[in-house]
């Protein structure tokens, strides 16, 4: 205590003070020059010898960019070697650089010499097999005379990798490799050294779990027993047992060679998904009404990942109960069997249904983002409309393509989602008819920055073969609504009677685009425009579009957003609502 209060006794505050005033002065000053002037300083690469144009490119954009990220080290003997880094792993061994000042300016002074090349590429596998050493240089790609650049003997690697984990070898992995450079000749030594481990053939598929039956799982397998072992076939058949809708987490491995033999079973252990799911969804809007809905699905039901599902919907509009049953890999991998049946009954402004329906649906993946299906469907249906009373039954063969590359299903940020279907239908009954109905829709998501995503929909719909009067009321196009265009009352905007009931049409046409912002935590904010209209034409006729704005709130959950829409019609004619709310979970679209 007596040291520091003798630090302030008599005049010596004041001049300490002084001195600290000044020296912080000096410090803040330095600062200002370290962190402004390199900012107006002038900057450039001056090259003696030639050097491969790409290369150049890359040199002067490492330099900008280590001038933008920490413009106080710009000029150093670090930016330096940054720089001799990028040349010598293009090739340039023999490359020197010399920094020096101009006025206002740092100039580096290039020397890059001669470029070096591949004299010599071995691999050495461990342990030591010939074959399998031939095997990987030849996939490597690494050719004698060609230049010496990091990035391609690095890919070489992993290609010469590759070839042994697909070709019998799979639990390879690269040791280090050595890259040796000989100034004199301007050329080197490249060895690639390889654990190989033994050689494998494919076993038996085995798995202990009962809840799944054996068959069906060896089946999803596609490995023949003494076939090489390839580790993408492994981990793809990982892939197809973690997406069964039965599974949590699926592990697949390789078991310890059988005795004598190069042969290894694969072993598979499946940990399950949860057996019963329940679901619950509602909605609410001034246009479309009320409701809730939901569905309980009982999982794995025979051991082959079937799934049945039971759904109710209690609306406004539509109160409905149906079933469905999925077999997965139906008959061959990847495609699917689906058996629906179901009842519904349906009051809306254009028409009043009492329906009874069944179909069957086959579904195919083509690729990782195709896929196509074929759907049977028979309903028996009463309608009432404008006071007639129609019973009638309609068979339909629908074909459908999808191309999906959506990131989510609720609440898309990138991708897209197309569906295009083709309906041959032909109705009994009290209306009797044939016709044919296409139905186009592509979704497509794009994100803007973190926290930004535009969001955008088309639909183009168009029936042919009939008039309006000779198709049911219920297979007529409407526009208008929550689900189509926000801003207008459900099925109004298209063809109405002389009292302003909607009859539906023979083609429709929507478009949405949505400016989606999601803020740090979970709430979020959208703005939207929405256009459509139906139309008696067979064809759409964008000449008669009507036109919704809106905005609204969301908050996300971890399975889905809930949305609160605010919209109006831009274009306002007598009789329409100002205003029209919704609410839903999940995206609009």
């Amino acid at each position: 205590m007596d040291r520091v209060t003798s630090c302030f006794s008599g005049d010596y505050p004041i001049a300490a003070l002084r001195r600290f005033a000044l020296t912080a002065a000096a410090a803040m000053l330095a600062a200002a020059l370290c962190v402004w002037t390199p900012a107006f300083a002038r900057q450039s690469l001056e090259i003696d010898g030639q050097l491969a144009p790409q290369v150049e490119d890359q040199l002067r954009k490492l330099a900008q960019d280590i001038a933008s990220a920490d413009a106080a080290d710009f000029g150093s003997t670090a930016t330096a070697r940054h720089l001799l880094g990028l040349l010598r792993s293009e090739g340039y061994y023999g490359a020197s650089i010399r920094t020096g000042r101009r006025e206002n300016g740092v100039v580096f002074h290039v020397a890059p010499g001669l470029r070096f090349e591949i004299g010599d590429v071995e691999v050495h596998t461990y342990p030591d097999n010939p074959d399998a050493a031939a095997i990987a240089l030849s996939a490597s790609g690494l050719e004698i005379e060609s230049p010496l650049r990091a990035e391609a003997v690095i890919a070489g690697e992993a290609r010469a990798l590759a070839a042994l984990q697909e070709g019998g070898w799979p639990d390879s992995f690269a040791e280090e490799r050595q890259v040796t450079v000989d100034h004199n000749t301007r050329q080197a030594q490249v060895i690639l050294n390889i654990e190989t481990g033994a050689f494998s053939r494919y076993g038996d598929v085995t798995i202990a779990d009962p809840l799944w039956r054996p068959a069906f799982i060896r089946r999803l397998a596609q490995l023949e027993a003494g076939d090489p072992v390839q580790l993408s076939a492994l981990r793809d058949y990982q892939s197809r047992l973690t997406n069964l809708q039965g599974t949590a987490r699926a592990q697949v491995s390789l078991a310890e060679p059988q005795a004598g033999s190069d042969r290894r079973d694969v072993s598979v252990e499946l940990m399950p998904a949860a057996h019963q799911v329940v679901e619950a969804g509602f909605s609410l809007s001034t246009s479309d009404g009320s409701g809730v809905d939901g569905a309980w699905t009982r999982r794995n039901l025979f051991g082959g990942d079937e799934a049945i599902t039971v759904s109710a919907q209690l609306s406004t509009l539509e109160q409905s109960i149906g079933g469905q049953f999925t077999a997965p890999h139906w008959r061959r991998l990847n495609q699917t069997l689906t058996l629906i049946a179901g009842v519904l009954n349906e009051e809306t402004d254009a028409f009043d249904k009492q329906e009874a329906a069944v179909g069957i649906d086959v579904t195919r993946r083509l690729s990782p983002v195709w896929s196509g299906g074929v759907q049977l469907g028979i309903d028996l249906s009463r309608l009432r409309t404008n006071g007639a009373q129609d019973d009638t039954a309609t068979v339909a063969l629908g074909l459908a393509a999808v191309y999906e590359t959506r990131d989510s299903t609720t609440d898309p940020t990138r991708g897209a989602r197309a569906t295009v279907q083709v309906t041959p239908s032909v109705t009994f009954g009290d209306i009797q008819s044939g016709f044919v109905i296409s139905d186009a829709n592509l979704r497509s998501y794009r994100r803007l920055g973190d926290r930004l995503v535009a969001a955008g929909r088309i639909r183009l719909g168009g029936l042919i073969g009939a008039s309006v009067d000779a198709v049911p009321a219920d297979e007529r196009f409407y526009a208008g609504g929550g689900g189509s265009v926000r801003g207008f009352d459900f099925q109004s905007l298209g063809p109405t009677t002389a009292d302003g009931r909607p009859t539906g049409g023979r083609s429709v046409v929507e478009a949405s685009a949505e400016l989606r912002w999601r803020g740090p935590g979970r709430w979020g904010a959208a703005v939207f425009a929405d256009a459509g209209m139906a139309s008696e034409r067979p064809t759409p006729d964008v000449a008669d579009l009507r036109v919704g704005l809106g905005a609204g709130l969301r908050y996300h959950f971890d399975f889905a957003p809930v949305r609160l829409d605010v919209a109006t019609p831009l274009d306002r004619r007598s009789g329409e609502a100002s205003l029209h709310v919704y609410v839903g979970l999940g995206q609009a679209f």
